[in-house]
């Protein structure tokens, strides 16, 4: 017959008594998947200076996060994703235009006419750290300054047309 499994824990013994206190224990913090962000580059990103808006780092920061295995895209269309962040489709769609022209987000595979995205391995990353250097041998690094959002808008030729 087998033997019951023996059971461990901690505990903290009174050396005078003698007496056995079990000390209670947490589950782990972080179940699931983690993932590893570069700390300089995530916050040179989020500095003032670093030309993203309020709302594409967010969108950035959700896509970190987002993202459950290595590598792998998050399979969610924009209107999911947009209602998730609370904002337009619309607006998402201008605001991952801005991320992958930054080479921020990587369009990663697609179904039909929705495509999916994940974050660049230079920002973030699932995997031993030797994943990772394998997984960035293949990228150029992100843009870490992309130009103001003023500065992105369409200016106006002399005919009034959008250049």
């Amino acid at each position: 017959m087998a033997q019951p499994a023996r059971r461990k824990f901690l505990a903290v013994v009174d050396e005078d008594t003698g007496a056995v206190e079990e000390l209670p224990r947490a589950p782990y913090a972080f179940g699931g998947p983690h993932i590893n962000v570069g700390i300089r580059r995530g916050r040179q990103l989020a500095c003032a200076d670093s030309g993203l808006s309020d709302r594409e780092f967010r969108v950035l920061v959700w896509y970190w996060f987002a993202t459950e295995e290595c590598q792998a895209a998050v399979q969610m269309t924009g209107v999911a994703i947009a209602a998730e962040l609370g904002m337009s489709p619309d607006a998402l769609s201008k605001t991952v235009k801005v991320l992958k022209a930054a080479r921020l987000l990587v369009e990663s595979g697609g179904l039909g006419r929705t495509k999916f995205y994940r974050t660049s391995p230079y920002l973030a990353f699932i995997g031993s750290g030797f994943e990772h250097r394998e997984a960035v041998s293949d990228w150029n690094p992100p843009e870490m300054s992309i130009p103001n959002p003023s500065e992105r808008r369409r200016k106006k030729a002399k005919g009034g047309e959008t250049a």
